[in-house]
């Protein structure tokens, strides 16, 4: 099976070859699922951000959607936006290296 990521309109890559070609196989999804599970997102905060809660908004965004336009991010201050993205449970390793000191 082909894979042809950010391909489609670039290189001549065309879908309407009739041969079997589809994404169930990218990877993004299956990490965004392994990933989604770690993160606090009632937690999430955005510095910066016009609209409230945007921030969080995008990071909780699906594959499928990450092409919609809305909700958008944007700074009411500057360029600038810096984004905390706690996770739900502490790494064991992060708390035995702080031990370690």
């Amino acid at each position: 099976m082909s894979h042809c990521y950010d391909e489609h309109d670039h290189h001549g890559h065309d879908h309407s070859e009739g041969a079997a070609h589809d994404h169930t196989d990218d990877l993004t999804p299956a990490l965004q699922n392994h990933i989604y599970k770690q993160i606090d997102f009632s937690a999430i905060n955005t510095l910066n951000e016009s609209d409230s809660r945007a921030g969080a908004k995008i990071v909780q965004k699906t594959w499928t959607q990450r092409l919609e336009p809305e909700p958008e991010l944007a700074s009411d201050a500057d360029e600038q936006l810096l984004m905390h993205v706690p996770y739900v449970h502490q790494d064991k390793r992060v708390d035995d290296q702080q031990t370690d000191r």
